[in-house]
């Protein structure tokens, strides 16, 4: 009896750790990105998110800022460069990928 004990407990760790992995194409991060304003303070990008195989997002954009969105815009209020980050997950979020970009907001006196 106890030898069962052990195996189904073995089969439940396994279970729980591993979850029900779909088998699941690897995504890519890509996307493109427009400001207006000439990128000059106050500067709202838009972003176009053109991930494949992708089914959340995590968007970061180098100011504290942060999005799930699939497709974000957002607006800089300060000027300097900033590394907008994009990571693209799987629908099981087993998989993922990542692209960063820096995108630099001048000042509107220059």
């Amino acid at each position: 009896m106890n030898t069962r004990k052990v195996y189904l407990f073995f089969i439940f760790m396994f279970l729980a750790f591993t979850g029900c992995y779909k088998n699941e194409p690897i995504p890519t991060a890509e996307f493109v990105y427009a400001g207006d304003n000439g990128f000059k303070v106050p500067c709202t990008v838009m972003f176009t998110n053109q991930s494949v195989n992708s089914f959340s997002w995590k968007w970061r954009f180098g100011d504290d800022s942060v999005s799930t969105l699939k497709e974000p815009s957002h607006t800089y209020t300060r000027p300097g460069k900033y590394d907008v980050y994009l990571r693209a997950y799987t629908e099981s979020c087993k998989e993922w990928a990542s692209v960063i970009k820096t995108i630099t907001i001048k000042d509107t006196v220059q």
